[in-house]
């Protein structure tokens, strides 16, 4: 064969059909399928009017097949049926039996008369006005001056600047329409230019960002500048950006198949699945969705295929087929953080935002980051525990250095003892991150400073070291050494450099894209520092839903003194050290359930209430569960007991009144007793948690329960246990490991498991025994019960009433 015709009903697998016949030096027929007739396109205008008359739901203006001049293959040959036939149901579509490539073919080319033409699209983007940048040199210093006219030189060269135009077009409208973007995110953040456009917020000259990382000379592929912006106001970003450019498109997305989702799917169908068909099918396309973030503008129309029957415009193709036809998308995301922010920014009175706060680094280095921007696992808060930054460019070193990569290879414990002086620096490399590879710039920086690499040279380089492909790493590795022996450094230095940067490149992170995630992650936190009763408000209100994030931010609350109360249907004012959680964190009540809830109070009894808002009984079980009826009833125990009344239609006081009248006798019911236990039960039905705490007296105090949780730390604490709860009088938790009831000193950790138990009277104190490199910051106060005993200067060392904020420590209960 020479050639090859795809029949399909669509445009989705065009792009790549087309790519894999040329690969394979066949010349693609491509064609569109409608009913019994297949309409084929000889040259790239037909192949124009075929997609058009897709877009209109017509029949192509072309010459057609008759589906029975054909023969259509499913499978190339008969070991393939069986993939075939399990394709076809999941599909939910008929199999096709003898479909096999078997006996003589015609050449579809060559029979219909197709010449070979690519599907490259003119993609024009918005012409910026002449003269549009002269402007930006305006009082600008020497130094943003050498440093713009580089950039812009190098944007001019490549021809990007519509594409730079476009871009700044899409954030200018955001902005004219109040739609809140981020700082900017990827190696964008490193060029001037774009911030001095207004793209990104960030001034990449202190933060020593380098433009090179983004674009140089050498680079072909267009720029990629992504744009976070409000999630929930992306939809609206959307709307005015198709009603401001000649074209505006979102683009498809497929989920593919994998071994897993075979075997799922063989589950659900009641199929057997062999390893011929998950080999055969596996990577295959299985459904179609609207990518998270692409979209393509245009200042002319594009002809590309669209989804029928879709409300909004959606390409058929995905990223890979449209870059490979030259049309660039450009990256909205809609950024969760920045819907957060702006709500918590309305409701606090923030004039300025300083950078150097104490309180805010101080909250840092404590790992209380529950709802803080990148930081909220407990390996991110463990590592800010270690990290302790103390600045913006610590607080980007800690981004870095929180990935897979650099905590696999134990980075992180190399940078943190080094800052704390206890491990020297090798060769005063790398002196910004205390010898540690964190960033990819440091790599580049090295090739062109001490390797006298120009700027391509040194991105190719750091794209060789990180892919650690041995027929690239190798070269570029040899020319690197010739490049520092050249220079005259010492033969043994050039094998240890290389050898590092072989070990620890592949991990480094983009520095631009970290230094402006840390202004996102430190203006949260400083809003937390500052506002901690509104920044949870909001961060529990957009995170009702998941009943983990809430309780994390219960036990924060609880570690920062205030007292967490249940969700209150009487809207009462709690005092200025108290918090109420929403309604919302009730399973199965909205935002829009709390709000009309909100707006029909005041309510003078719970039947009042049911007839009021007309909310399932289910519903008001659960709000009954969690306490919200308890400022009306007085106590949990009289509001379950009126549920329980009005559940079963049971009213005891007119039951009392008739028997006065009619000398009948009244049935009084028997009140229903319940226990602590009782209310932690029926809070973790409706929360996913237990909330109120075990009324515990206790004179021996260890650390409290809720910091365990708070910031991701083995502990030892003193508690009451009762039905496998434990309570330290503050909070509670529901214990992983079963115990029987009790009062017991606990070593527990964050995931609820108990590492060390003893009956709460026989442990008369806790020792924490460090074993690593630490200074005054790495201890707190703690109660007169607990010290840490250390080692210093070969002497053993015993501070009382203080525990350990690092890691490095065995618990021994005494």
């Amino acid at each position: 064969m020479k050639s090859l015709l795809l029949a399909d009903t669509n445009f989705h697998a065009a792009v790549r059909f087309n790519e894999l016949c040329q690969e394979n030096n066949l010349i693609p027929v491509h064609s569109l399928r409608k009913g019994q007739k297949i309409f084929y396109a000889r040259d790239r205008e037909e192949f124009e009017e075929l997609v058009r008359s897709y877009n209109e739901n017509r029949e192509p203006r072309l010459n057609s097949l008759d589906v029975k001049e054909v023969r259509l293959v499913y499978y190339l040959d008969r070991s393939l049926l069986e993939a075939h036939r399990f394709m076809a149901r999941l599909v939910g579509s008929e199999p096709c039996e003898g479909c096999e490539a078997s006996g003589r073919f015609l050449d579809p080319a060559e029979v219909l008369g197709v010449r070979r033409y690519d599907l490259k699209v003119s993609h024009k983007l918005l012409n910026p006005p002449e003269g549009w940048l002269d402007e930006l040199f305006e009082r600008l210093d020497l130094e943003r001056k050498t440093r713009l006219l580089r950039e812009v030189k190098v944007v001019r060269k490549l021809g990007f600047e519509p594409y730079f135009y476009t871009v700044k077009r899409v954030v200018d409208i955001a902005r004219q329409n109040g739609i809140l973007i981020g700082p900017g995110r990827g190696s964008a953040v490193g060029s001037l230019l774009a911030y001095l456009l207004g793209i990104t917020s960030i001034d990449p000259i202190p933060h020593g960002l380098m433009f090179e990382r983004f674009l140089h000379e050498e680079r072909r592929e267009p720029p990629d500048i992504d744009i976070d912006v409000a999630d929930e106001q992306r939809d609206k970003l959307l709307g005015l950006l198709k009603d401001s450019f000649p074209y505006f498109a979102q683009i498809s997305t497929f989920v593919t198949l994998t071994e897993k989702s075979l075997f799922n799917e063989a589950r659900r169908l009641n199929l057997d699945v062999s390893s011929n068909v998950t080999k055969a099918l596996a990577g295959l396309p299985l459904r179609r969705s609207i990518h998270a973030a692409g979209i393509v503008l245009a200042a002319e129309p594009l002809n590309l295929p669209l989804v029928p029957s879709s409300d909004q415009s959606v390409i058929e193709y995905d990223m890979d087929s449209l870059e490979c036809i030259g049309v660039v998308k450009i990256d909205v995301l809609g950024l969760r953080t920045l819907t957060i922010l702006n709500k918590i920014r309305k409701r606090v009175d923030m004039k300025t935002m300083p950078f150097n706060d104490g309180p805010t680094y101080e909250l840092l280095g404590r790992g209380k980051t529950c709802g803080i921007f990148q930081l909220e696992s407990a390996t991110a808060r463990n590592l800010c525990r270690l990290i302790r930054p103390s600045n913006l460019e610590e607080l980007s070193i800690l981004l870095a250095l929180n990935r897979p990569g650099p905590l696999a290879a134990n980075l992180e414990k190399t940078y943190a003892r080094r800052k704390r002086g206890c491990q020297q620096t090798e060769e005063n490399m790398f002196v910004e991150t205390h010898g540690v590879i964190a960033y990819q710039e440091q790599v580049m920086r090295l090739a062109m400073e001490a390797a006298g690499f120009s700027a391509a040279e040194a991105d190719l380089f750091r794209k060789a070291i990180s892919e650690k492909n041995p027929e690239v790493l190798e070269p570029a590795l040899q020319k690197f050494r010739n490049a520092l022996h050249k220079k005259g450094y010492r033969p043994d230095f050039v094998e240890k450099l290389c050898d590092v940067l072989v070990k620890f490149a592949a991990y480094a992170f983009n520095k631009s894209h970290s230094v402006a995630y840390s202004h996102l992650s430190y203006e949260l936190a400083y809003l937390k520092a500052r506002w901690p009763k509104e920044f949870f408000d909001v961060y529990v209100r957009e995170h009702s839903s998941e009943q983990f994030k809430v309780f994390l931010a219960v036990q924060e609350l609880r570690s920062l003194g205030y007292k967490v109360l249940p969700p209150s249907i009487s809207f009462g004012r709690p005092e200025d050290k108290a918090f109420h959680l929403p309604l919302e964190t009730v399973d199965g009540v909205g935002e829009s359930t709390a709000r009309m809830i909100q707006e029909l109070a005041p309510f003078s009894s719970l039947r009042d209430f049911a007839e009021k808002t007309g909310l399932p009984v289910s519903t008001i079980q659960r709000l009954v569960w969690t306490g919200a009826f308890d400022e009306m009833y007085g106590s949990r125990s009289a509001a379950l007991e009126d549920f329980e009344a009005y559940q079963k239609g049971f009213d005891q006081e007119l039951s009392l009144v008739t028997a006065k009248v009619f000398g009948k006798r009244a049935e009084v019911r028997q009140k229903p007793s319940y226990n602590e236990v009782d209310f932690a039960e029926l809070e973790e039905r409706a929360f996913g948690f237990a909330l109120t705490p075990f009324a515990f007296e206790n004179e021996k105090k260890f650390a409290p329960l809720a910091e365990v949780f708070a910031s991701s730390r083995i502990l030892p604490v003193a508690v009451k246990v009762s039905g496998n709860f434990a309570s330290d009088g503050c909070t509670i938790v529901r214990l992983k490991d079963r115990l029987p009831d009790g009062y017991y000193a606990l070593v527990i950790a964050p995931n609820g498991r108990i590492v060390q138990q003893k009956q709460l009277d026989e442990v008369q104190c806790v020792v924490y025994k460090l074993e690593n490199c630490f200074d005054e910051r790495d201890i707190e106060r703690a109660s007169e019960l607990e010290c840490v005993e250390t080692v210093l200067c070969g002497k053993k060392v015993i501070l009382s009433g203080f525990r350990p904020l690092v890691d490095w420590y065995r618990i021994e209960l005494v």
